[in-house]
């Protein structure tokens, strides 16, 4: 579930001078959690070859840095594009051959 940061809590940020902190963190739990898809996938030929193919369509599957489209845009809007399902899938089937679930954080993913 994605985490809201309300005003109250971004003013007391800046307040406390802890803005760059928690953005740092966010970032670098979002970078950790990309990594670990894209080495779950990658590891998987006949997945890692799906990243070729529509409707992801990347160069190589290496090129893919692990980052899945938020399931919505800024305003709310719901994310349409075909490539967010693709690349969910791909992920969960490559989880379950591992047999794991990685959490879901759809601020991330």
């Amino acid at each position: 579930m994605k985490d809201v940061l309300s005003l109250a809590d971004a003013r007391a940020l800046m307040k406390d001078g802890d803005v760059a902190r928690f953005i740092k963190h966010h970032m670098a739990e979002a970078q950790r959690v990309a990594a670990h898809r894209r080495g779950l996938v990658l590891r998987y030929p006949d997945l890692a070859e799906k990243l070729t193919q529509a409707p992801i369509n990347h160069s190589r599957p290496d090129v893919w840095n692990g980052f899945i489209p938020p399931a919505t845009d800024c305003t709310g809007a719901i994310n349409t594009a075909p490539v967010r399902p693709a690349l969910l899938a791909l992920v969960a089937e490559a989880e379950a051959r591992a047999g794991q679930t990685l959490q879901r954080h759809d601020a991330a993913a």
